[in-house]
């Protein structure tokens, strides 16, 4: 009796929360395949997330990591980079992370999962062997704000490896109740003490926050996920090369591709520019760009010395995504193998144009991971590079620099540059993932999430729309704030800002509205909560207005 009555008693519970639940990832792009773009202050960071530091004499870095070493699955991890190398004198307790906010069920419990690897800059086996942190905390408020959490846990990550060498991947894994129904998960990096001449590389994959949800459907009149979750797809990046002579095919002028500017600072080392016709240093074609910087001849010399190139770069979208992508080589005049093996840089930024463009606006300058530095009369394999970031005017200078970092003479630095691209990007972004139910029709699907039948197609690759297999998954955009089929004529809730309305016509598409309207793609999306650019449908009122 007493088994039935509680039986019936947790009917009861269940039936008066009036939600029905499932299990699922809850993250958006824990895995880092979906992407990465620019973050003034941090760097590159993956799609979905925020990042912080808490400043300080120190520098900052945040990455695509794409070597194979460093990662826990697929192609790509985030790497977060401490470093005091250039630095008199730093601050103990710098901070550096990553942030994410999450709709969850209060009172249930979450499994939080992640793997990832610490790497130093020529470890010290004789210093503080917990030098370096990694932990993890929540704010129970949904709150973005690192400093306010107070729950601040470290990962049992203990290894240091070198930065050349990692050791083995450490995993992670760990279970909490959820204090609210919106909580922002955070995960940092800590460097304890003041030490100069550090750095420290965290490589950060497979994270993953598994537990129940709401699931949609008219016993939840909330919810904006549907069974199959959320997801975070990587843009489309193709089209004309938005770089004027970016393969140094159109020719050279006094030693610098045609459509480029060269500059550097000067001080006591010499420079040149030439028009690079060695095969082995070329990417494709019969030319690139060589940029020099030597000593040679000088008793002394200054440290930091700077040579590279810059562009004008006009008529982008402004807030649209671009992917830029190169090919190079480092060399010098002989191996120096017992010299700072990050002596030499190669560095990339980029700023919006004025009416006198300069490459000194620029502050944003990110390392490109090009770590080998080959003898100059024997090169090796070229490496490759690529980073997508959006737009912050229709017009940019695009600049690209070597840095010689060391005073030191006798010393030849001769850098390569191929293949620069700049391609616009399309689709990506979060959306949501619906799961085929038996005897579902795509046109049934296309009106649950108040969308088109082609552009479901289109989106999913679809062979045959008349085709659906039971536990397919479509890629779909999230539905709207009251979590069921969207209505054509429905107006979304007003934003602040004055809104001209528009009713999205036969043909529309984001980026055309962008234009008619002098607005932004990113500034549409934003204002009227779309998940997917691609995905708008006939009917539908968009909230405008200029940036």
């Amino acid at each position: 009796v007493a088994m039935i009555l509680a039986l019936l008693a947790s009917m009861v519970l269940s039936s008066a929360s009036g939600l029905a639940m499932t299990e699922q990832e809850l993250l958006v792009n824990g895995s880092f395949e979906g992407g990465f773009a620019w973050q003034d202050g941090c760097g590159t960071v993956g799609k979905g997330w925020g990042c912080f530091t808490n400043g300080g004499s120190i520098s900052y870095g945040f990455y695509d990591d794409q070597w194979a070493a460093v990662k826990a699955d697929g192609a790509h991890s985030q790497l977060i980079e401490m470093n005091t190398m250039q630095f008199a004198a730093s601050e103990a307790d710098r901070y550096a992370g990553i942030f994410q906010t999450v709709k969850l069920v209060k009172g249930e419990t979450y499994t939080l999962k992640l793997s990832g690897l610490m790497r130093e800059r020529s470890p010290d086996p004789a210093e503080d062997p917990f030098r370096y942190r990694v932990q993890w905390g929540f704010t129970a408020d949904g709150s973005t704000d690192w400093a306010a959490v107070t729950n601040w846990a470290e990962l049992p990550w203990n290894k240091i490896g070198q930065r050349t060498a990692p050791s083995s991947l450490e995993s992670f894994a760990t279970k909490f109740k959820a204090p609210s129904s919106k909580v922002t998960l955070f995960i940092r990096v800590w460097k304890k003490w003041g030490t100069v001449y550090k750095e420290l590389d965290v490589n950060l994959d497979a994270i993953s926050l598994t537990g129940k949800v709401v699931k949609p459907g008219k016993t939840d009149p909330g919810s904006k996920v549907d069974p199959g979750g959320k997801t975070v797809v990587a843009p489309s990046c193709s089209g004309p090369n938005a770089v004027t002579n970016g393969d140094f095919e159109g020719g050279f002028v006094g030693g610098v591709g045609k459509g480029w500017t060269a500059f550097t600072n000067g001080g006591r080392a010499a420079y040149g520019f030439y028009d690079e016709q060695w095969k082995p240093v070329i990417k494709d074609g019969a030319h690139g760009q060589l940029i020099e910087i030597n000593t040679w001849g000088y008793a002394i010399s200054d440290a930091d010395r700077f040579a590279g190139i810059y562009q004008v770069v006009r008529k982008l979208n402004k807030g649209a995504t671009y992917e830029l992508s190169l090919s190079g080589m480092l060399r010098e005049e002989a191996a120096h193998p017992a010299e700072d093996p990050f002596r030499y840089r190669v560095q990339w930024g980029y700023a919006a144009a004025d009416a006198d463009p300069s490459q000194a606006d620029i502050t944003n300058w990110q390392e490109l991971p090009w770590d080998k530095i080959y003898v100059r009369t024997a090169p090796g394999d070229r490496a490759s590079f690529s980073v997508q970031f959006q737009a912050p005017a229709d017009k940019i200078v695009l600049a690209f620099r070597a840095w010689k970092k060391w005073g030191n003479v006798q010393r030849e630095l001769d850098v390569n540059l191929d293949a620069i691209k700049l391609l616009p990007c399309k689709g990506g972004g979060e959306v949501c993932i619906h799961v085929v139910q038996r005897g579902e029709t795509l046109s049934a699907v296309a009106k649950k999430y108040g969308t088109e039948v082609k552009a479901l197609v289109d989106f999913n690759k679809l062979p045959n729309p008349d085709i659906l297999e039971v536990g397919q998954k479509l890629t779909v955009p999230c539905m709207d704030s009251k979590g069921g089929d969207k209505v054509d004529g429905d107006k979304p809730p007003e934003p602040t800002d004055k809104c001209s309305w528009y009713v999205v016509q036969p043909g529309d598409t984001l980026f055309k509205l962008a234009v008619q309207h002098h607005s932004t793609v990113a500034l549409i999306m934003e204002k009227n909560q779309i998940a997917n650019p691609n995905l708008i449908r006939v009917g539908q009122r968009l909230c405008i207005i200029a940036p």
